[in-house]
């Protein structure tokens, strides 16, 4: 009878956890986008915290970082409201010539496949994305509201939450678990403080310099730099080709234009960028595979949204780090066992 007790009280237990965890899912499954970014920024704002914290405190340092990061959310806002629309159709255009350009270049069979596939579904599915967050106005300020939320109590609370994670491991396969948090921080390093971090740089610098040497408006601006961003994800390209393609349309205009802009362009974007901050940026840093990268970025992309671009390559670096702690008991197994038998 005691037996059957606590079998009956473990199925209730299970099923209470399970019916929590839904209610909790369909609480936050809307709100998972801004959750993920707002820990993702908090990532890359502690280093500044830690350093502000030595010379203001640790409240004003908090504070300081959530209101930069309130002004420039507050800017991005009003700028989905302006120029969104102008923003799509532009980016749109420029995909559909970039791709059109890839087309038209003489490659091998399977990469002109790989280029048709492309050209056919990632500017419709990047335009979906898109669109998602911004056809709905309140939906977008929520959004924001909860992002910033975010970065603030987890920044706030940044000491205690990394002592919690530890305490969480399991006592019996505490080093796996050491193993699959180390693999997250440096697949998160890799891709949010080098990848991302300066390829947004760079689509910054381009939209600036798009606009400053008149090659577009703000709308088309905006869009060449986005196009920036996701061209210097991509390997062999990047976003030379958008600083190159505007110095190309400067030409007709100004000779002496469109070589300051090519100037800006190699300062500011490629290659300069690549060879002096980025590897200084990157020295001592465990690097992530850019396949690796690559696919988890795309594919992240492609199967959750926007979040994806954090959530894939993290998801196929646990899958690595797994592979590798499989392989070490395997090892390890045969050597136990070689033991046993000269006992």
């Amino acid at each position: 009878m005691g037996v059957v007790r606590l079998e009956k009280e473990k199925i209730v237990w299970i099923a209470l956890i399970a019916i929590i965890i839904f209610l909790v899912w369909e609480t936050l499954k809307e709100l998972i986008s801004p959750i993920v970014f707002g820990i993702a920024a908090t990532y890359i704002a502690y280093p500044f915290h830690i350093k502000l914290s030595r010379k203001l405190g640790k409240k004003l340092s908090v504070l300081l970082l959530s209101a930069l990061l309130a002004i420039f959310t507050i800017l991005f806002f009003i700028g989905v409201t302006l120029w969104i629309t102008d923003t799509l159709r532009n980016l749109y255009a420029y995909l559909n010539s970039f791709f059109s350009w890839l087309g038209s270049l003489n490659v091998p069979s399977f990469l002109s496949s790989i280029f048709d596939a492309m050209a056919t579904s990632f500017p419709q599915k990047l335009r979906d994305i898109l669109l998602q967050y911004t056809l709905s106005l309140p939906k977008l300020a929520l959004q924001l509201i909860v992002f910033l939320a975010v970065f603030y109590a987890t920044l706030s609370n940044s000491d205690f939450l990394a002592r919690e994670i530890y305490e969480l491991l399991p006592s019996s396969n505490r080093e796996l678990g050491e193993k699959l948090i180390e693999k997250v921080r440096d697949t998160v390093d890799a891709i949010l403080k080098t990848w991302l971090f300066f390829s947004i740089i760079k689509g910054m610098f381009l939209t600036i310099g798009f606009y400053l040497f008149e090659i577009s408006n703000v709308a088309g601006s905006i869009a060449a730099g986005v196009l920036c961003v996701i061209l210097e994800l991509l390997p062999v390209v990047g976003g030379w080709i958008m600083w190159l393609a505007g110095a190309i349309i400067l030409w007709k205009k100004s000779t002496l234009l469109a070589l300051l802009f090519s100037i800006y362009g190699i300062l500011t974007i490629s290659p300069v960028p690549d060879y002096t901050l980025k590897s200084r940026f990157t020295k001592g840093r465990a690097s992530v595979s850019s396949v690796v990268a690559l696919v988890g970025i795309f594919g992240g992309l492609i199967a959750f949204g926007a979040v994806g671009i954090i959530l894939g390559p993290i998801a196929i670096g646990l899958l690595l780090a797994l592979i590798d702690a499989w392989k070490e008991i395997k090892l390890k197994q045969p050597s136990k066992a070689r033991h046993s038998q000269d006992a």
